[in-house]
């Protein structure tokens, strides 16, 4: 490790101030920043733990230069400290690489609103609903909006003698030509924003007097608008009784198993949810603090209530400072609501990844590595046959990393040379890998043999292999021994929670293949329908009923000829 006695020296020299700290080399890196009430006294801290902690040790090391800002206050400091780092993201400060600018809905502010998609919190004026996860629901409810309660799709609202095309589709109620009234469409509004925010109880009163009136006008047409609408409200008022929240709107940060999940309670009821994936390493008693100021200066919307299972070492400054952004009052509360708790121990498996490497390492006598990949085959006799590699990453399953495989030098039904041909396409990317996941094949002995078969070939000696068969829950082990995992519920829960992913990915890999030939040999008997327009119309509606809901116009769009379109629907529909 470089010398740190020039730190030392530099520290000494530190102010008893409040202020912000920045690591950085000499060719303009920054390495580390953070911010103290006292910036000797926290400067002291980290050169104390240069000797046991090896975080500390890297920062100390890869740094050249080491200097500090002094503010007036602690907040300021805080405030300071989050800008600094959003501006030039220091490698060893915690950072997200999920949880940026989830989209939300806006309700403008004009004579006229309209609905909006945004991805930063405040960026357009007016109300915000949301975040919406996933993010292609903010799209469908958008959508929604406009169909139930006619808001104009134009932005900005032209001055037009004749309405548009989506006025005679039923999406907006065409206020530019005059066809609603002002009060009307302030109405619609405000049914839209009851609906998004899920305070709809009492506005469903006002449409029920609405659609009398309307029914006494005779005005059937625009009754039957507003039984949509209370349909609508009613379905979302029964998912609201069914969870029962006791709060209109949260984010609820649920740290657990070296995890973090982002659950979205909007309108009394839970609305999206999302683990968070970080990047940066970090410092431990910085941890909690820096994850929610992450996530939060990335646009996304802040609600009035904040609940995280942690305490917070900046509470008071993040409450500030969450005030300050939201212009309203943030509460943070550090413990879960019981239902919210429910629902999660119901619904997610948190692993406790210190005792499970204690366990993992008392039973197998080596470390639980980071990285296990599971490993699969499917077919539907001898057709088909395909494989599947997923993998397990510090405690989750991460489904960014899976792979799939066809099996292609195998004809028919044959299981073990089918595992062969995958391990092998898979275990040659090892060969250039400085360490090895652990790998997990679905299966019993005979299916341990074709690893440790192709791990010989590829002279991967420290590559280590284990199979694990169905109901017995026992696990072969490649240097012989026989565990039988009832016996150890978390190693139990880690290896076939692994198995039954690989055996699902491998399975859904399989019907695919299956239903896109399917409908290639359908395709195949339509005129003018040859090999590329096929895989055009598969890449774009997947299945037969898709592509038959589709129209002339909409084919043609895809570059297929009027009149082979038209080929398409006659065929489809006969």
């Amino acid at each position: 490790m470089k010398d740190a006695v020039p730190f030392k020296k530099k520290i000494e020299e530190a102010p008893q101030q409040p202020g912000v700290y920045i690591f950085r080399s000499s060719d303009g890196r920054y390495i580390y920043i953070g911010k103290a009430k006292n910036l000797k006294k926290r400067l002291k801290g980290h050169y104390q733990q240069l000797r046991y902690d090896p975080k500390e040790q890297r920062i100390f090391s890869e740094s050249d230069i080491l200097e500090w800002i002094i503010t007036k206050s602690d907040y300021e400091a805080f405030v300071l400290e989050n800008e600094l780092i959003k501006q030039y993201k220091p490698r060893y400060n915690i950072r997200l690489k999920s949880g940026s600018g989830y989209p939300m809905l806006v309700i403008t502010d004009e004579e006229y609103p309209t609905v909006l998609i945004s991805r930063k919190y405040g960026e357009i004026k007016g109300e915000y609903f949301g975040p919406f996860l996933p993010a292609r629901t903010a799209r469908a409810m958008k959508d929604l909006i406009h169909k139930l309660f006619k808001l104009r799709t134009c932005d900005p609202m032209p001055k037009r003698d004749v309405a548009c095309f989506d006025y005679h589709l039923g999406l907006c109620s065409a206020p530019c030509t005059g066809k609603i009234s002002k009060k009307d469409y302030n109405f619609d509004v405000k049914g839209a924003k009851a609906f998004l925010s899920g305070n709809v109880k009492k506005f469903i009163y006002q449409l029920y007097d609405r659609i009398e009136e309307y029914k006494q006008k005779m005005l059937f047409e625009k009754a039957a608008v507003v039984r949509d609408q209370i349909t609508a409200m009613e379905n979302l008022v029964h998912k609201q009784e069914v969870l029962g929240l006791p709060f209109e709107e949260g984010d609820i940060l649920f740290f657990g198993g070296g995890e973090i999940l982002l659950i979205v309670v909007r309108g009394y009821r839970i609305v999206g949810k999302e683990f968070l994936q970080l990047k940066g390493e970090g410092l431990k008693d910085e941890f909690v603090s820096k994850v929610l100021t992450e996530y939060y200066s990335k646009g996304n919307y802040i609600p009035s209530r904040i609940f995280i299972n942690q305490n917070v070492e900046e509470k008071e400054n993040i409450i500030r400072w969450l005030s300050d952004k939201k212009g309203s009052k943030v509460v943070l509360k550090t413990e879960i609501p019981e239902e919210i708790r429910q629902f999660i121990d119901r619904n997610f498996h948190f692993v406790d990844l210190d005792r499970l490497r204690n366990l993992f390492r008392k039973v197998f006598g080596f470390e639980l590595p980071e990285r296990i990949e599971g490993f699969d085959i499917s077919t539907l006799q001898g057709s088909f046959t395909v494989g599947s590699c997923v993998v397990w990453e510090d405690g989750r399953m991460n489904k960014r990393e899976y792979r799939r495989f066809k099996v292609k030098t195998v004809k028919g039904i044959d299981d073990y040379a089918s595992l062969r041909e995958v391990l092998y396409r898979r275990f040659k990317r090892y060969t250039e890998m400085e360490t090895f996941p652990l790998v997990l094949i679905d299966g019993g002995k005979g299916q341990l043999k074709q690893g440790l078969t192709v791990r010989d070939a590829l002279n991967l000696e420290n590559l280590r292999i284990f199979s694990i068969a169905k109901k017995e829950e026992i696990l072969f082990t490649d240097d012989g021994r026989e565990i039988k995992l009832f016996e150890f519920q978390e190693l139990l829960k880690l290896f076939t929670q692994i198995r039954d992913e690989a055996h699902r990915f491998a399975v859904s890999y399989n019907r695919k293949l299956r239903e896109k030939e399917g409908l290639k040999e359908v395709l195949d008997k339509i005129e003018g329908v040859g090999k590329k327009r096929k895989e055009i119309l598969y890449r774009t509606y997947k299945t037969l009923d898709r592509i038959s809901q589709a129209s002339v116009e909409e084919l043609k769009k895809l570059g297929i000829p009027e009149n082979v379109a038209q080929n398409i629907k006659k065929y489809l529909s006969d």
